[in-house]
């Protein structure tokens, strides 16, 4: 398996993308308007890194990305709810009052923390944690498992934009007068705009303590 350092060059320099999810979780990506479980603040001297050539184990894999399913379904559930009933536009309000304690749920029920971030962000709360942001720099466009320096497992998992999201994050020709509108009112300095079928969006990242 290559190593972390060798992953972000590669990827870098290949731009490719990984296939994930759909208008739904699209709708869910960096709405909350807060940090759906916010990263600690940490001081240069005393943050969390990457373990170069270091991995996390099978088990420790499978239940982040369990954890990554549990809050897709419940995320999607909830939002899928409100589409029927009410349309697009009254999703975002939806993801917007309740995705904060939907992550924080899904995270204390897994025993870790959890969150969503985007290449571009509907939310500048929504800001990765510093450990993930050499990889996100690098575009990673495939599911990554790393360890760090304070022993926790860490993954970041990626979401691609399926082409029925393009209502929500697509160009302004493609997203509907009463979308555009509800998006103005509730996050005016909106940059999650503008992204074609098949582009990277975001990403779930996940920390998994050594006791969990």
């Amino acid at each position: 398996m290559a190593t972390v350092m060798q992953r972000i060059s590669g990827q870098a320099a290949r731009g490719g993308v990984f296939c994930a999810t759909g208008l739904l979780l699209a709708a869910a990506v960096g709405c909350s308007q807060q940090p759906a479980q916010a990263p600690p603040a940490e001081s240069a001297a005393d943050a969390v890194a990457v373990v170069p050539d270091a991995e996390p184990s099978a088990a420790q894999r499978e239940k982040m990305v369990a954890a990554k399913d549990a809050l897709f379904q419940q995320l999607s559930g909830r939002l899928a709810e409100v589409i029927g009933a009410e349309g697009p536009a009254a999703a975002i309000a939806v993801c917007q009052t309740e995705a904060l304690e939907i992550t924080r749920r899904v995270g204390e029920q897994q025993g870790l923390q959890i969150g969503r971030t985007g290449v571009r962000l509907r939310n500048d709360a929504n800001q990765p944690p510093p450990w993930s942001q050499p990889l996100i720099a690098a575009a990673t466009a495939e599911p990554t498992f790393v360890m760090l320096t304070n022993n926790h497992a860490a993954a970041l998992l990626p979401i691609k934009l399926q082409p029925q999201c393009v209502v929500c994050h697509g160009s302004p020709s493609d997203i509907p007068d009463s979308i555009q509108t509800k998006l103005a009112e509730l996050y005016p300095g909106d940059d999650a705009t503008g992204f074609a079928p098949g582009e990277l969006r975001g990403w779930f990242w996940i920390e998994l303590p050594p006791d969990a």
